[in-house]
């Protein structure tokens, strides 16, 4: 039978995997102002201005916190709150921002810091086979709109976007603890808004993204 909150809960497990950019395992130090390399580039990495990083593998736990993205150059990276430490094999990456508006969940938002709120709309839901056992489809949208901070161009919005889109390419799909099985649609496939000045303080893009799933109908 269609259960809509183990399909929420299955859209949303499926999100917290996302993965927008990664330096990989790579020499990087740490200095007064954020972090810096001799070899690769950030911007080459796909590194933005307000975007939210964590760092892996770094002694001070100040420089695996949560930060965000002020300045990029393809050997530096601008973002407050680091320690001093040198080089060494380390990771940062951006994935789906910490700070996360679920339905019906409080979240206090930090002023500066790019956060994602969800919606999930049911959908219609028909029978598409004969008999008081057809099989049933629905088709609800999952929605991620990312806010990133305001005045900070339209690249690090762009670059979460992207991510959602290759995240969820047309036909993933994702087998519920019930055995039915999410797909993501062709048709709509999914998609994303335009940019817009939302609240004081951020902008934000809206990742749509169609599914259906079949299910036997259970007197």
């Amino acid at each position: 039978m269609i259960n809509h909150a183990e399909m929420q809960q299955a859209m949303r497990d499926r999100a917290l995997t996302l993965s927008v950019v990664t330096t990989g395992a790579t020499s990087l130090s740490a200095t007064a102002t954020g972090y810096a390399r001799a070899a690769g580039s950030f911007l080459t990495d796909g590194f933005r201005v307000g975007m939210e990083l964590v760092g892996t593998s770094f002694t001070n736990a100040a420089n695996n916190a949560a930060k965000v993205i002020t300045g990029v150059t393809a050997t530096t990276l601008t973002c407050p709150g680091c320690a001093v430490e040198a080089a060494g094999t380390r990771t940062l990456a951006v994935g789906l921002p910490a700070l996360r508006d679920w339905e019906n969940l409080p979240l206090t938002v930090v002023p500066g810091r790019p956060y994602v709120r969800e919606q999930y709309l049911p959908g219609p839901m028909a029978q598409i086979t004969l008999g008081p056992l057809g099989e049933l489809e629905a088709d609800p949208l999952y929605v991620l709109q990312i806010f990133t901070p305001a005045n900070t161009g339209f690249l690090a919005a762009a670059k979460y976007a992207d991510a959602l889109l290759a995240h969820f390419v047309p036909r993933t799909a994702l087998t519920l603890t019930s055995g039915d099985v999410l797909t993501v649609r062709t048709n709509p496939a999914p998609f994303r808004g335009q940019l817009l000045q939302d609240v004081p303080g951020w902008a934000v893009v809206p990742v749509t993204i169609p599914f259906r799933c079949r299910t036997p109908t259970v007197n």
